[in-house]
Parts: C-alpha cells; sequence; structure tokens
C-alpha cells in the first residue's frame, strides 16, 4: 500500500491517504517521525505498527492534556481513554504514565482529601466513599479517612453547626436532629458530633407560635376539646418542642 496523499486538517493534525482507500489521522509530529510523506510504501505489519504507534502517541497526548485540568484516579485515566482507545493502548498509557509519576493513586487520594478538608464541609465518610468510586486501595482509603479523621477538630464542627443553625427554623431540637442527619450525610460520624458546643443562645418561641398557629388551624376543622389537644400535643412534640411548653400554651384553651 501506497501513501497517495496528505491532507492538512485543524491543530496541527493531517489525513493520511492510501491508495487501498484506507485513511488515518495523525499529529504533525507523528508525520516527521514516521517520515509519511506521499509515495511511500508500507507493508500490511509497517501499517499495523504505525497505526498502534500514533494512537499509542495520541492517548498519551490526550491523557497528559486531561491530568493538565486536574489530578487523576488511575480509574478516572482509564474510563477517560476508554472512550476512544483500545484496551492494550489504555493499558501501555496508564502503565507509562504511572512510571512517570502523572498517575498516582495514594496521590490522588492525598489530594482529594485536603481538598475536602479546606474547601467544603464535607467529612472523612464522603472521602471513604469517593475512593471506593474510584477503586483505590483499601490501605490507601484506611490511611486517608484516619488522616483526616484526626483532622476533624472542634472549631471545624462548630463553624458547620453554627452555619446550619442560622438556616433553621423550629426547635432546637429538631435542630439537633437535622444536624446529625447532615452530618452524617456529609461523612461524620457520632465521635464528630460529640465535639459540637450545643451552649447556643437560640429562641425558638417566634417558630413555637407559628407551629401552633400552623397545626392549630388544620387540627380544628376536625376535632375539639381533648382530641384537638391530643392531636396539637403529638405533632409539636414531633416537632421537638417540649410537652411543658406544649401544655403551657394549650392550658389557656377551653374543651368544647
Amino acid at each position: 500500500m501506497k501513501i497517495k496523499r496528505i491532507v492538512k486538517l485543524k491543530r496541527e493534525m493531517y489525513d493520511v491517504l492510501f491508495d487501498d482507500g484506507q485513511s488515518i489521522k495523525v499529529h504533525e509530529e507523528s508525520l516527521v517521525r514516521y517520515v509519511l510523506i506521499p509515495g511511500k510504501e508500507l507493508d500490511e505489519s509497517e501499517f499495523n505498527e504505525i497505526v498502534q504507534n500514533i494512537q499509542y502517541d495520541q492517548a498519551y497526548v490526550a491523557a497528559i492534556k486531561y491530568i493538565s485540568y486536574k489530578i487523576r484516579s488511575v480509574k478516572e485515566m482509564f474510563d477517560y481513554l476508554n472512550e476512544d482507545y483500545e484496551d492494550d493502548i489504555i493499558r501501555q498509557t496508564v502503565y507509562r504514565l504511572e512510571n512517570e509519576g502523572y498517575l498516582n493513586d495514594e496521590n490522588y487520594a492525598k489530594a482529594l482529601r485536603n481538598t475536602l478538608l479546606n474547601t467544603t464541609d464535607k467529612g472523612p465518610g464522603h472521602l471513604k466513599r469517593e475512593l471506593k468510586k474510584h477503586d483505590i486501595k483499601e490501605s490507601v482509603i484506611l490511611n486517608e479517612t484516619e488522616a483526616f479523621d484526626d483532622l476533624i477538630d472542634a472549631e471545624r464542627m462548630n463553624k458547620l453547626k453554627d452555619k446550619f443553625l442560622r438556616t433553621h427554623r423550629g426547635s432546637y431540637v429538631q435542630f439537633k436532629q437535622k444536624l446529625r442527619e447532615k452530618l452524617t450525610l456529609r461523612g461524620y460520624s457520632g465521635h464528630h458530633f460529640e465535639m459540637i458546643d450545643f451552649n447556643d443562645d437560640y429562641d425558638e418561641d417566634a417558630y413555637f407560635e407559628k407551629d401552633f398557629e400552623k397545626y392549630y388551624n388544620k387540627y380544628k376543622k376536625k376535632e375539639s376539646g381533648f382530641k384537638l389537644k391530643q392531636k396539637m400535643i403529638a405533632a409539636l412534640m414531633g416537632k421537638g418542642y417540649a410537652y411543658e411548653k406544649i401544655s403551657e400554651k394549650l392550658g389557656g384553651m377551653h374543651d368544647g
């Protein structure tokens, strides 16, 4: 087979057209390296070797570009290259990247831990979940989650509490329940929750009055007297308000 002509494309890429109708896209660097010029003849083995080498070069360049945006895990790189390249090319490329220090799952795990610690409100459990998604070795996951856990202190936990308290509208008991749920979802554990100081100057009276009125207007349409009070007590205690506070408020109501 003979190279019939070469057509320049965008971004230093070229189309190499052969007289048997086949064509390959190559970077300018590959064009020079393999001396691909019009009239050059190649046998099938030479052609296949050049095609494989060119794909390998292209995969490597694509991988370097992908890494340039942010640090990647080995799994991320496999998934990324899998869209355009065959397994052999991907394995060779990943092997080369690991040898050159561009890919390292331990470095990836450490970088993710630092990112979560310094730029998010997530905890060690979230790090563990994310690293599992990337097929990081269990020993690495354990090391990094333990390191993350050691860096969690009362200052971080109380800042999180203050952040969520600013937007809470309801009883303080309910706030503590919801805070535990939010922190659990973000990857924190019981011993992190215990670091929090709950001696807040929090006035729930305005929210109590609003909730009381809401449930009273809801239940008075169908109930009255003792049953109405029962419904009110159950609903308001479900929102975290103290029985004494509810009972005192209901004291002024007349059975009927």
